[in-house]
């Protein structure tokens, strides 16, 4: 290994260090990439006046960055239209009476927003509000409950049009077609949603008790049908944005504007005030100032990464010793597990990108199987303590211990785990609508 790969190498462990002693992350990875420059070119801070000086205003100027601050609107508009409701109501009607039903109804109804919200975290806060109460009236474990409302907004990842999957297909080395990425989310968010249903069974034969039998006031065939007009708004919504970017009429950066234009006409038609309207924007807007700092510190880490020529050098180290391709992923994995105890899906996969992902191509992983499984890594990885993100969020919602959280949200993360470790064995799980669909690149 050269020079420069050892200057990469010791870097990211400094920067690692350096996130996990609290110091905030976008501070951390400028900071490195600033000292990683002034090494490379041996104390010259030309070509580090360089990459800070342009980088930031390329990146700030680039027209796909667009796309981020549009679908946080979205997502901040669903929630707060009733249409996050509506998907609660009409699942609760088909399966609210079943035993472990109201579980069933707040994996299903995350499922169903995420073809709208592409955020989990907007998925916990909402359908935590929204079942808590009627879980713990019902007689569900709390603990379970609660580790099931957190694992559940983790479908958003998948089920597009998904903020994470948009991200990684912005930053990565390899140029993709979004739509046909987001596209490649549907059918393992399908497979996970039925997987945590059957999760929540085994929990219930496993722990008597935390699971009642189910029951309460029957709804006949007629309301229930009723209840699917709730859903019209999220399947046109998913239609206009995930059809018209798949089907090649406008970029993922357009879907998101004329998504949020849709939401706000919506809103509009639902009579929210203007002052309601507004709060929607200045959210987006205020996520978006948080996150954006951190994607400029990525891009100017990231093109140091490049630089030393990290990437290239642990691809033909591994190629070297021969390793399989599969040991290699869950190195990979276990990376993201560690991740995940102090940091967010968007520095995760920020800061991760520009490493394992030439890697993982270079041993023969689909980059569009990757981005879904690396994805909803960076996603479940925010349930581990001490720092999980999205167990926060619920917490923070919902005014528990985020202790109680993490004891009950075990047996969904070794669910979502498995789910990972069946997508890098089985590719065509995320492949296969690509593919009918005739997308190209799968």
């Amino acid at each position: 290994m050269d020079f420069k790969a050892i200057v990469g190498i010791v870097i990211f462990i400094v920067m690692m260090v350096m996130i996990f002693a609290g110091v905030p992350v976008f501070v951390s990875m400028l900071t490195c990439a600033f000292i990683g420059f002034l090494v490379l070119s041996k104390g010259d801070p030309s070509l580090m006046i360089a990459k800070f000086k342009t980088a930031p205003f390329d990146l700030a100027a680039n027209y796909n960055y667009a796309v981020l601050p549009m679908f946080m609107l979205v997502g901040s508009l669903a929630g707060e239209t009733g249409i996050a409701g509506g998907a609660f109501t009409s699942m609760h009607a088909w399966l609210g009476r079943v035993k472990g039903g109201l579980l069933y109804v707040v994996v299903c109804s995350n499922a169903v927003f995420g073809a709208c919200s592409g955020s989990s975290i907007a998925g916990n806060i909402v359908f935590g509000k929204l079942s808590m109460p009627e879980l713990e009236k019902a007689g569900y474990s709390r603990k379970y409950s609660l580790g099931c409302i957190a694992a559940s907004g983790a479908l958003s990842t998948l089920i597009p049009p998904s903020m994470a999957i948009i991200m990684y297909c912005l930053i990565s080395p390899v140029t993709m077609n979004v739509g046909t990425a987001l596209m490649a989310g549907v059918i393992p968010g399908i497979v996970t949603a039925v997987a945590l249903c059957v999760t929540v069974r085994i929990i219930g034969v496993i722990h008597k008790g935390s699971i009642p039998p189910g029951g309460g006031p029957k709804v006949s065939m007629m309301e229930k049908l009723k209840t699917l007009r709730l859903l019209v708004p999220i399947i046109l919504l998913f239609g206009l944005i995930i059809g018209g970017t798949f089907a090649g009429w406008f970029t993922a950066t357009v879907g998101g504007a004329i998504g949020a234009v849709a939401v706000c006409i919506y809103a509009i038609f639902k009579k929210m005030s203007i002052k309601q309207i507004a709060h929607c924007i200045w959210e987006a807007a205020t996520m978006e100032a948080g996150i954006f700092p951190i994607i400029i510190a990525g891009q100017l880490f990231g093109s140091f990464i490049a630089a030393t020529g990290l990437a290239n050098s642990l691809a033909n180290i591994i190629a070297g010793v021969q390793a399989p391709k599969f040991i290699v992923f869950m190195l990979v994995v276990l990376l993201y597990v560690f991740c995940g105890c102090v940091m967010d899906i968007v520095s995760i996969i920020i800061i991760t990108v520009p490493v394992v992902f030439p890697v993982l191509t270079a041993v023969g992983y689909s980059p569009y199987v990757l981005v879904i499984c690396l994805c909803f890594m960076c996603e479940i990885a925010g349930l581990t303590p001490p720092i999980g993100m999205n167990v926060f969020a619920t917490a923070n919602a919902l005014r528990v211990n985020p202790s109680e959280i993490f004891s009950g949200v075990i047996p969904y993360f070794i669910c979502e785990f498995l789910i990972v470790l069946f997508m890098a064995l089985v590719p065509d799980i995320c492949l296969v609508l690509p593919r009918l669909l005739g997308a190209a690149g799968v």
